[in-house]
């Protein structure tokens, strides 16, 4: 009789223990949408959760809080959202973020913690969860597009002017473009150009004097940013400098053309001379005229005589 009391005694603890303990709270939260899907920089998304009653026992107030959401993200409700008295069983509630990424929010995932709490006058419970999204970028992707010289063929000795025009035909911005060219000159080696926006293009300019001729492989490298960071392209481009070739008949006729001035001007310089003396004699009468016989003085004075005739 006693062990059968016992029997219904325990019975009886077990089946208040399991009236009591189905009778307990039970909220739970989850991601139900976000929108869209792919994030990008400096857009517009909305996350939403769902708060649903998983219990028996009617909560009298429910709590959800973002707890320190990341730098970069910008969210337009309060942090803090109370919900309403969820009144039966397996009843739900949905709330709704509307967040926004920034221009300088990096790619990436993030995740924002959260916290969950209900209970009666206080918040008797509290659960933890996480909020995971990916954020993507629009990469940039650049290459050269052309090359030119300034002049088109190049001759040792000359300043040489080379364009390179830098092209992006990726999706993104590429920002802080820097060019260097490893040329063997002497002269510039770095051009920055800047920003380009999806498929624009630039120039990046160098110049130098080339003092060395043949066939040069010039290794470039190309430094920018985009929104996935520091990036940068290693190629090589390719230039011919022209020997300088020696105009012989250019030379012989400017060294002829000399000569011949020289020439004029010894001989103009003796022939000057010449009639100076000739005159000098004659004027200062230390020569007989029957003695002159340098056909030369004859014919000058004869010359002199005519011209004093015809003045008188």
């Amino acid at each position: 009789m006693k062990s059968k009391n016992f029997v219904l005694i325990l019975l009886s603890i077990l089946l208040i223990t399991t009236i009591s303990a189905s009778n307990t709270y039970c909220v739970t939260a989850e991601v139900s949408d976000i929108t869209p899907s792919s994030i990008k920089i400096n857009e517009e998304f909305t996350i939403g959760i769902q708060i649903e009653n998983c219990g028996t026992k009617i909560p009298e107030q429910v709590s959800f809080e973002l707890i320190n959401p990341p730098t970069g993200i910008e969210i337009k409700e309060p942090l803090i959202i109370n919900i309403s008295k969820l009144y039966y069983g397996n009843s739900e509630r949905f709330i709704n973020y509307h967040m926004k990424t920034t221009t300088d929010t990096k790619p990436g995932t993030y995740v924002i913690k959260t916290r969950l709490s209900y209970g009666d006058s206080e918040f008797s419970v509290t659960n933890n969860y996480n909020i995971t999204f990916n954020v993507i970028g629009d990469k940039a992707k650049l290459n050269i597009a052309s090359v030119k010289t300034t002049p088109v063929l190049a001759y040792e000795g000359e300043t040489l002017e080379l364009t390179l025009r830098i092209e992006n035909f990726g999706e993104g911005t590429a920002n802080a473009i820097k060019v260097y060219a490893d040329h063997p000159f002497q002269g510039i080696k770095e051009s920055f150009i800047g920003t380009l926006n999806a498929n624009e293009d630039g120039p990046a300019i160098f110049t130098f004097i080339a003092n060395q001729s043949g066939e040069f492989k010039i290794p470039i490298k190309i430094n920018y940013k985009d929104d996935f960071g520091e990036n940068e392209v290693v190629t090589q481009i390719s230039i011919s400098i022209l020997k300088k070739e020696v105009n012989w008949i250019l030379i012989i006729i400017i060294t002829a053309i000399i000569l011949i001035a020289i020439w004029g001007i010894i001989n103009y310089t003796k022939l000057k001379k010449s009639k100076n003396k000739i005159i000098h004699q004659l004027l200062s009468g230390k020569q007989k005229e029957e003695k002159i016989t340098n056909p030369k003085i004859v014919k000058e004075k004869k010359r002199i005589q005519r011209k004093n005739i015809s003045k008188k």
